[in-house]
Parts: structure tokens; C-alpha cells; sequence
């Protein structure tokens, strides 16, 4: 791609994709910036599916930390393809964990940013996590999306070619 991403596009088409693929990229980083930011904020999760998998706090702060990082990664525009592939592997984790506990008969809440919070009933619990995973996916599409719009360089070296 010519220019950067503030440095005006060669055509119209070129500077649509390219806020295309920003713009998911951003959405994908600040879905990580917001779950990475909650964890550390509030490492007690309590009872939540997280806690079932990472029984110390710690691996918690290691979970927050590790999305921080992709989101970050995702919004420096460095090397894009292979920051979207690792969020997009990140997602596929949680989303498998996620499947594991709607297959209980006493599944726990998520704890990925909690759109049903108090959820205690299993059916509404199992509805956040049915929503968890729409999410993971749509965020997958985006991620990959903009992978796919990319050329693989990072934005600094895209405008020097």
C-alpha cells in the first residue's frame, strides 16, 4: 500500500480498505485493552469459568497481561498480520474454554466482560456464554479481516516503499 496511514491514499478504493482494516483492527485491540484491563483492575474473578481454569491470581495478571499486550500490539500497527494472528489464536483459546463450560450441567459465568452480571440461573449463564462466543467470533472475522487487508509490513514501512 502507498503511504501511511495518515499520508493520503494513491486512490479512493485504497483509502477505504485501509480504514477498513484500521478500524477493525482498533475494535479487535480494544476489546483486548478492556477484558486485559478488567482482569488486572479486578484479579479476584471470583466465580467465574476463569477461575476454574487459573486457580492462581497470578495466572490471572498473566492472562490480563498477555491481552493488554495483543491490544496494544494491534493498535502500534506493527507487523498487523502476525498481531491479528495472535489474537485471532488468543480468541480461539478463550472460545474453546468457553464451549468446555456450556457443556456442564453447572457452567459458570465468563468473566471476559460480563454482559449478564449476577447471572446465577445456569440458562442465563449459558446465554452470556452463548454471547461470549457470537462475540469471539465476530471478533475472529474482524481480526482476520484485517489481516487480510493487510500487506504484512508494518505502517512506518509501508510508506517508504
Amino acid at each position: 500500500m502507498n503511504g501511511s496511514l495518515i499520508q493520503p491514499a494513491s486512490s479512493p478504493e485504497t483509502l477505504s480498505l485501509r480504514i477498513l482494516r484500521v478500524s477493525a483492527a482498533v475494535l479487535v485491540a480494544l476489546t483486548f485493552l478492556i477484558a486485559g484491563g478488567q482482569k488486572l483492575l479486578h484479579p479476584d474473578v471470583g466465580i467465574s469459568m476463569l477461575a476454574r481454569y487459573a486457580t492462581n491470581p497470578r495466572a490471572v495478571a498473566a492472562i490480563g497481561c498477555g491481552e493488554l499486550a495483543i491490544g496494544l500490539w494491534l493498535m502500534s500497527f506493527r507487523f498487523p498480520r502476525a498481531a491479528a494472528s495472535v489474537a485471532i489464536a488468543a480468541l480461539l483459546g478463550f472460545s474453546v474454554l468457553i464451549g468446555l463450560e456450556l457443556r456442564r450441567t453447572q457452567p459458570l459465568p465468563c468473566g471476559c466482560m460480563p454482559l449478564f452480571p449476577g447471572a446465577t440461573e445456569p440458562h442465563a449463564i449459558r446465554r452470556g456464554l452463548w454471547v461470549a462466543e457470537g462475540r469471539n467470533a465476530f471478533l475472529i472475522l474482524l481480526a482476520a479481516g484485517s489481516a487480510l487487508l493487510s500487506d504484512g509490513r508494518d505502517e512506518e514501512s509501508a510508506g517508504t516503499s
